[in-house]
């Protein structure tokens, strides 16, 4: 396996100890991204609050929902004010429940101060994961009668990955591999580098490290299919899962079909430019799982504010 690091050369040792090493946890990923939003948008303090209110002025303050939707981002949240304000709060819709129109969501007191400045860095974090957790959602209800499952991809933010793949889980969907570590994912690219999907397959199965690698509950080997020749010869070697990238209906139709006939314990997934108007027919082909990049690089926000006594703040 070949390693590019930054000097742009090329090293084919890899420590296995480094590759079986457990990534960090969703919290640590929040804390950093958190505290980065915090320096650029806090700095060394809100002035504006700073100048205009006293230290000693405790205010009641709510986040409402201003459309309906799939709360995700409380977790951040949480973090924010337990960590870095002295305000009493409690939330009032916790994440993967459903917020209706002029719920409220969350109910604070404390200092003014704190709740203004931080209330910018909670609401930009609990939008975007609630928009997420929310188109996930419409996509979940939209398929629900066939059966199939809904999957993210690796299309998502940087250093949001951990928290937006939670939104996805949050709005009913699933998990694809969490990162380039988690599982093998056989592409064009590597089908073409290796010469053959038979190639790169069998590099995997007699690498050294495959067997330890092959034990981590997370781990799969999915080879990734353009067309019936592909899709043929991936189940000839008993791949276990095959993915159907942007083929048309009528050449998923049967390519699902083929490998339902030749190797029909394989798991099906379809993916490319996968939307809301084109699930259905999609769906009504039963592949196994649909992933979908959309849910998480396109999602739109989900309308929140947070009410200061008579103070709007959006």
């Amino acid at each position: 396996i070949k390693a590019i690091v930054l000097s742009h050369t090329l090293s084919t040792k890899i420590n296995i100890d480094d590759i079986l090493i457990p990534v960090q946890n969703i919290m640590d990923d929040l804390k950093t991204i958190v505290e980065l939003a915090i320096k650029e948008d806090v700095g060394n303090g809100d002035i504006t609050s700073l100048l205009t209110i006293s230290p000693d002025q405790i205010s009641e303050g709510k986040i409402i929902a201003k459309a309906d939707g799939i709360i995700s981002g409380m977790l951040v949240v949480d973090y924010i004010l337990t960590a870095h304000t002295s305000i009493n709060y409690t939330i009032l819709v916790k994440d993967g429940a459903f917020a209706t129109k002029g719920d409220t969501v969350l109910q604070m007191k404390g200092s003014a101060i704190e709740i203004l400045t931080y209330e910018r860095i909670m609401l930009n974090f609990l939008q975007h994961l609630s928009g997420i957790a929310t188109y996930t959602n419409q996509f979940v209800l939209t398929v629900i009668n066939y059966g199939v499952k809904i999957l993210d991809t690796r299309k998502t933010l940087p250093g949001l990955r951990k928290l937006e793949k939670k939104a996805v889980l949050d709005g009913g969907g699933m998990n694809h591999r969490m990162g380039l570590y988690a599982a093998v994912l056989i592409k064009e690219n590597h089908i073409k580098a290796s010469g053959s999907i038979t190639n790169a397959y069998q590099k995997i199965k007699a690498a050294p490290h495959y067997t330890l690698l092959s034990k981590r509950p997370d781990f799969f080997v999915q080879v990734e299919t353009e067309d019936l020749d592909q899709v043929r010869e991936a189940c000839q070697l008993g791949v276990a899962e095959i993915l159907l990238d942007n083929m048309p209906i009528s050449l998923m139709k049967e390519a699902i079909t083929l490998i339902r006939t030749l190797s029909a314990s394989t798991s099906i997934e379809v993916s490319g430019n996968v939307t809301l108007d084109s699930i259905i027919p999609i769906a009504r082909l039963r592949p196994d799982r649909i992933s979908i990049g959309k849910i998480t690089h396109s999602a739109p926000v989900l309308d929140l504010s947070l009410l200061l006594d008579d103070i709007l703040i959006v």
